[in-house]
């Protein structure tokens, strides 16, 4: 008995070590990890707060996982993540485009005057377009999805991805990439 706790005490303390010795080599040779992990390359551009780069990253984040689940045909979670983008695509509208309120300074940001009711109209209408093509195409791959259609859920996300997604980064984006 008195072996099998001096084995285990011996393994803890051969563990501890191991464990002591990476993360000492880690942290000496960190400061040169710069290209290995990508750090010395431009970082890619950031948007403030807006209306479509909120979304675009909510949407972003349940694509990713969309397409994970069309390519394993799990229907439960084709059909669940759609319903997510289509609710905070309706909130964030709500939140940038308040029915009764000011517009908050993200839009001093676009370079247009927030107190131009036009100026607001227009971003509105244009943020309203895109946002109902991602619900609409939203729609339809739940719709797939519920009659287990995995084909067809695709092809709805291939086409919001392209209709929605693209075409707003086409006209939003100031640095787009180039074939």
């Amino acid at each position: 008995k008195d072996t099998c706790e001096v084995n285990k005490i011996n393994k803890i303390c051969i563990i501890v070590f191991c464990t002591f010795a990476v993360t000492t080599g880690v942290i000496t040779c960190g400061g040169e990890s710069n290209k290995a992990l990508g750090e010395d390359k431009e970082t890619p551009q950031m948007q403030k707060s807006t209306p479509t780069g909120s979304l675009m990253r909510i949407i972003s984040s349940h694509t990713a996982k969309m397409f994970d689940a069309i390519m394993i045909g799990d229907f439960n979670t084709v059909a669940r993540k759609p319903n997510e983008v289509t609710k905070a695509s309706k909130v964030i509208m709500r939140m940038f485009f308040p029915d009764k309120g000011e517009i908050d300074d993200w839009f001093k940001e676009t370079g247009k005057d927030p107190n131009d009711p036009e100026a607001v109209k227009a971003m509105k209408n244009e943020f309203e377009k895109y946002s109902k093509a991602v619900i609409d195409s939203a729609d339809r791959i739940t719709e797939a999805s519920g009659n287990k259609d995995i084909v067809e859920a695709y092809e709805n996300f291939d086409a919001m991805v392209r209709n929605a997604c693209f075409a707003c980064h086409k006209v939003s984006r100031s640095k787009w990439p180039k074939k």
